[in-house]
């Protein structure tokens, strides 16, 4: 029997690290930036170290260990479990959810709760720092149920309070909750372990838990591939670019013909050095020490090295022999990818961290019902920017770096970005854009858009011939305004309006029936503009399509020089 994966879940600061810290007796947790977690980590724990932690518990519930380790897998948020992913499952064994016993349930743990249900994850429920209620009574490195007979009946019945409110929210959720010891049966029932990780309270109970749930669900797996997930991509002094990877299912070995997803699509690569990670070491950037290997069996976290530095994070690289088990593998994971990145015509804009990110935001987005268009895993490129100003005006990023270029062409094409690390927070975060737009009203519509225009040269009216061209028109429909780029009736580009001008006094507008002098930067009289010539605002394809929601409301003007505007753009 393999290894069980066990990831965790659970709201930031909720206590994920620090039960990880217990069981391995270390302090990584204050290690880590302000105590939260900030890259995925993971640890093997060997057979060993369980028996030394909970050898007693297992003898009193009779569970025999039959998996030579457990693997954890830690991380900020929700990033490694969705990345944690095969053909659109999880290839976590068993979740542990974590919830703080003086939070109760919060944004970050519904989240995971609608995570786990898409996934149809087994978890445990660690609730955490139990420590803090009033009228605890020291003790350390005991389980659970030897702890809680030494308290007082004042803590036990506030304990037993707050276990109870948090039955009652998980029912909410459609799920059946209760204090481990009490569940009369374990697949009906979700298990909640308290404890305390800073006295290691009750890490015994969630150990012996992890092992028997496990082992009852692994006894039912079967090992079809030869496969590794990809966690996280590392330079590495000496090595270059490295992978963060799980062994979850058969053997993969250096040498061996891989099929591994990348930004251009499924292609062949090769596997070029394995290195093991040891067990009780801890495999985030400055931790963790590696023995190289020429092969490996699932279930084991290792260092992986590709001739070509090019998969993607949240996919999984798969051995194969022959041509046929090849094309069946590449078969395969188009199948599962059919649905992403095909659809701009409608719905959100995503740009994620990995597909795992991009499969929770969908689903998570349905609950909301909002619809998801186009997705792409990496930073938003200006075609995503442009779709997004098509769809809505909105653009979700999660997890993914947003560089000053893409906010300024983002301003550019009015277009919100919407950035967080929290789903949750994302959506929240777009409800509220959404009731901004519905509540706008029209003029503060029109001030995002740029608006239609078509004016005439004054014949006789040139006041500069270039650097920049200075002349009189007539607004014949819309409106002009400062910084509007200025087309002919060819739709070739003249130039840009710096000013407007009437009597002496700079305007920032013009409307149809104003006389005014404006002047145009790149225009040059008598080569691209003269007396008599007709113009009009340069609006693009994406500004264009925004006008549907207010065409209604516009005045018969703008909408007939919208019209030719279309026609010269060809839109």
């Amino acid at each position: 029997m393999r290894s069980p994966i066990c990831a965790f879940l659970g709201h930031v600061d909720a206590g994920k690290t620090s039960i990880m810290d217990a069981i391995r007796d270390t302090m990584n947790a204050y290690k880590e930036s302000g105590g939260l977690t900030q890259n995925i980590g993971s640890t093997e724990v060997p057979t060993d170290r369980i028996k030394e932690i909970a050898s007693d518990l297992l003898s009193k519930f009779n569970i025999n260990i039959k998996v030579p380790s457990i693997l954890f897998i830690d991380s900020p948020g929700h990033e490694a479990f969705v990345t944690l992913r095969k053909r659109g499952a999880s290839i976590a064994d068993i979740v542990i959810l974590t919830v703080d016993i003086t939070e109760g349930i919060q944004n970050q743990t519904i989240e995971s709760i609608e995570i786990l249900k898409s996934y149809k994850t087994p978890f445990l429920i660690a609730l955490t720092k139990i420590d803090t209620i009033r009228g605890f009574y020291k003790q350390e490195n005991k389980s659970f149920l030897e702890f809680i007979s030494k308290q007082n009946q004042d803590y036990i019945q506030k304990l037993d309070e707050k276990i109870y409110n948090l039955i009652a929210d998980f029912s909410i959720y459609g799920f059946q909750a209760e204090r481990y010891d009490r569940v009369k049966e374990f697949t009906k029932e979700i298990s909640i372990i308290p404890l305390s990780s800073i006295n290691s309270i009750g890490i015994k109970d969630l150990i012996v838990m992890i092992i028997g749930l496990s082992q009852r669900y692994l006894e039912l797996d079967k090992q079809t591939s030869n496969s590794a997930a990809i966690l996280e991509e590392k330079n590495v002094k000496g090595l270059g670019k490295v992978y963060d990877a799980i062994v979850y299912s058969g053997k993969i070995s250096v040498g061996d013909k891989v099929i591994v997803q990348t930004q251009n699509g499924t292609i062949e690569n090769k596997i070029k050095g394995i290195m093991r990670l040891i067990p009780m070491e801890e495999s985030r950037e400055n931790f963790g020490k590696y023995d190289s290997l020429s092969s490996i069996e699932a279930t084991a976290p290792i260092r992986l090295i590709l001739r070509e530095p090019n998969a993607m994070i949240g996919t999984s690289i798969t051995a194969f022999v022959s041509d046929e088990e090849k094309n069946k593998i590449i078969e395969e994971i188009n199948a599962e990818n059919v649905g992403y990145n095909n659809d701009e015509s409608k719905g959100l804009v995503v740009c994620a961290d990995s597909i795992g990110s991009i499969d929770a935001i969908r689903n998570i987005a349905k609950s909301f019902g909002i619809e998801i268009g186009k997705t792409k895993i990496g930073e938003p490129s200006k075609m995503d920017i442009t779709t997004a100003s098509i769809n809505g005006g909105a653009l979700i990023c999660f997890n993914v770096p947003i560089s000053r270029q893409t906010e300024s062409m983002a301003e550019e094409y009015s277009v919100k970005i919407i950035s967080a690390n929290s789903i949750y927070t994302l959506f929240d975060s777009y409800n509220e854009f959404e009731k901004e737009l519905k509540n706008m009203n029209l003029e503060k519509k029109l001030e995002r858009l740029k608006l239609p225009s078509k004016f005439v040269f004054i014949k006789g009216n040139i006041f500069r011939r270039s650097s920049p061209c200075v002349f009189g028109v007539e607004v014949l429909g819309g409106e002009i305004r400062q910084n509007y780029p200025i087309i002919n009736v060819k739709g070739e580009r003249v130039g840009r309006i710096l000013d407007i001008e009437s009597d002496k006094t700079k305007l920032n507008r013009a409307i149809i029936g104003d006389k005014v002098a404006i002047s145009i930067d790149d225009a040059v009289y008598g080569r691209n503009i003269i007396d008599g010539d007709i113009l009009y605002t340069d609006i693009s394809m994406p500004d264009v399509m925004k006008f549907d929601d207010v065409a209604e409301e516009l005045t018969s003007d703008y909408r007939e020089v919208l019209s030719e505007i279309r026609k010269i753009k060809g839109i």
